[in-house]
């Protein structure tokens, strides 16, 4: 446990740990939420409330400790980097509300999380198995059917990630160009494309959901639902947590372990096979052309077949 001084809760609208969550897509928000209090816990605040917290009272050597108590048991150093991230942004809330010094906030950013980095635990999903998942799709008679082969053509065709697929309304389609608007990490608006097949999916998809509406009802902004035991199509917006689900789901039906993340490292490189690494890297949008590199999952057997092209 942290021996902080005992001191007031901050009230929750000068909060700076619910300032810094209101600066996140909502997507996001449930996920720092996690890890803040996760972090918590381990700094020894596990019987208070995440709000409650005096966040703004932290030290370096704290963020040092939780550094080395994830490091200890076990933890990746992208995951590691994923807590200390959520602390230094509570912090930069505090300074900005002048809870902290700028001296303060700048020790607290000195703080690194696990050094190091970990080989892919990806998959590269080839066009074969693409098709495999569509013809599971295609059988399955439920609206669930239309929906994920939907959800799957749109993550694969166009590279974007689950969050931003979740978040996509209708408006942000234009059918006649092939893309898509979307607003990605860091709040960003891009435009991705998607090839024609993709888009036909999500057109049966959104025809079939209209075919569902009542006499008067207007269709839903957004394009993927969340559907309920029985087939019931609300008029609710899909989850992150839902898009998880229908990848393992329709990964087992396929006897094949997949992550929803899968799709996009099998865009970029597929990309990079048929094209080549800066061309993967602007479809990605990334503005560092190793973390598109980074991407590249082709198995060993084809960089066996690399290495012994280079005959004597």
């Amino acid at each position: 446990m942290i021996d902080l001084p005992v001191t007031q809760p901050v009230a929750s609208t000068t909060n700076p740990l619910t300032l810094y969550l209101a600066r996140l897509a909502p997507s996001s928000q449930l996920t720092m939420r996690y890890v803040l209090q996760d972090a918590a816990d381990r700094l020894g605040f596990d019987d208070m409330n995440l709000e409650d917290i005096p966040w703004h009272q932290l030290q370096p050597e704290n963020v040092i400790s939780l550094v080395a108590a994830l490091r200890e048991d076990g933890y990746a150093p992208n995951t590691s980097s994923l807590y200390v991230n959520a602390v230094r942004g509570v912090m930069n809330e505090a300074w900005r509300m002048s809870l902290i010094s700028q001296d303060h906030l700048l020790k607290m950013r000195s703080v690194k999380g696990i050094a190091g980095t970990r080989l892919s635990q990806g998959r590269n999903l080839r066009r074969t198995l693409i098709q495999e998942l569509m013809a599971v799709c295609a059988a399955d008679p439920r609206p669930q059917g239309l929906r994920d082969a939907a959800i799957i053509g749109i993550l694969y065709g166009s590279g974007m990630r689950k969050s931003e697929s979740v978040n996509l309304d209708l408006s942000q389609v234009d059918f006649a160009e092939r893309s898509l608007r979307v607003t990605a990490k860091g709040n960003k608006q891009l435009i991705k494309y998607a090839p024609a097949w993709a888009l036909a999916k999500l057109e049966e998809w959104l025809a079939f959901r209209r075919s569902q509406l009542k006499e008067g009802e207007v269709d839903d902004p957004f394009l993927f639902n969340r559907i309920r035991r029985g087939s019931h199509i609300t008029r609710e917006r899909i989850t992150k947590h839902a898009i998880y689900y229908i990848a393992r789901q329709r990964g087992t039906e396929v006897g094949v372990k997949i992550m929803p993340h899968d799709f996009r490292r099998s865009f970029i490189t597929r990309v990079i096979e048929e094209h080549d690494l800066s061309i993967a890297q602007k479809l990605a949008h990334h503005s560092n052309i190793q973390t598109t590199a980074n991407y590249d999952v082709r198995d060993d057997n084809e960089r066996r077949r690399a290495v012994d092209r280079f005959d004597l």
